[in-house]
């Protein structure tokens, strides 16, 4: 049909456009890394949760913050829900890289993939979660705080599985011994320490007050500060590292798929 061979033709011009280029694709996954961050940052000041609202608070305290900012809670919902997505591209993108350091074992690029998947999996839970709590304020402030409750503790309590990521990437950095590998040495220490400073946050739930607490020092302020930088260090050195696979001869990124170089056509 007529029509289906011009949306063919347009779709395969559309697959040859340089801006549609597999190496675009890789660095905008490398990027989202840094829409992660912005984006949560910017859900959570949304949200009213810079600083967070201390468990200290009674029901009737939470259920009041919620209705003071329930628009913002709203777009912070949407927001945090977006950011997983952006946080499955930078997974794949640190996946592509770690596929050129020779002889990674299966399990090391494997966990990282799994554990960055279930990490896109604990941001949307927690927007689904804080969607839910913002939902029905109408409803007995306990619900509210009970749900505000599992927020935070989803929010905060989920390091370990950051920690399987970063721990993953550190092992593959570390095993690769080349002269000009696709991550410098020191990302390995980057991926190794900042997970280190999450394990405070085992105990939010055990307590309401102090460094502990879930807008304490120790298992807030301190994770997403060192959160904020490795995933600014890795999104930068994702971009070097795309860009040096070409500089190397390398042709992991700029190798289309069979036949689209002549448009899906055979001459």
């Amino acid at each position: 049909m007529p029509l289906v061979a011009y949306m063919n033709d347009f779709l395969n011009r559309c697959g040859r456009s340089p801006i549609l280029s597999p190496r675009n694709f890789q660095y905008a996954c490398a990027f989202s890394g840094i829409l992660v961050l912005i984006i949560t940052i910017v859900a959570f000041a949304a949200s009213g949760f810079l600083p967070p609202p201390p468990p200290s608070w009674d029901a009737e305290q939470v259920a009041e913050h919620y209705r003071e900012h329930e628009t913002g809670i709203q777009a912070g919902a949407a927001l945090l829900a977006i950011s997983g997505m952006s946080y499955l591209a930078f997974t794949a993108a640190i996946s592509a890289q770690m596929r050129r350091i020779p002889n990674l074992p299966h399990a090391a690029s494997a966990l990282q993939l799994a554990s960055g998947a279930a990490c896109a999996g604990i941001f949307e839970m927690v927007g689904l979660i804080l969607a839910a709590t913002n939902y029905r304020l109408e409803r007995p402030a306990e619900i509210t705080q009970a749900l505000n409750d599992l927020f935070w503790f989803m929010a905060v309590l989920s390091w370990p599985i950051f920690m399987a990521q970063g721990f993953a990437l550190a092992y593959a950095i570390l095993i690769d011994c080349r002269p000009k590998p696709p991550f410098p040495k020191p990302i390995a220490i980057v991926s190794i320490v900042v997970p280190i400073l999450y394990v405070p946050g085992i105990a939010v739930h055990c307590t309401k007050t102090g460094p502990l607490a879930w807008s304490g020092v120790l298992s807030f302020w301190i994770p997403l500060c060192a959160f904020g930088v490795q995933t600014v260090i890795d999104s930068i050195c994702l971009l070097r590292a795309v860009f040096t696979e070409a500089e190397r001869g390398e042709k992991f990124v700029d190798v289309r798929p069979a036949g689209l170089e002549n448009g899906g056509r055979e001459d």
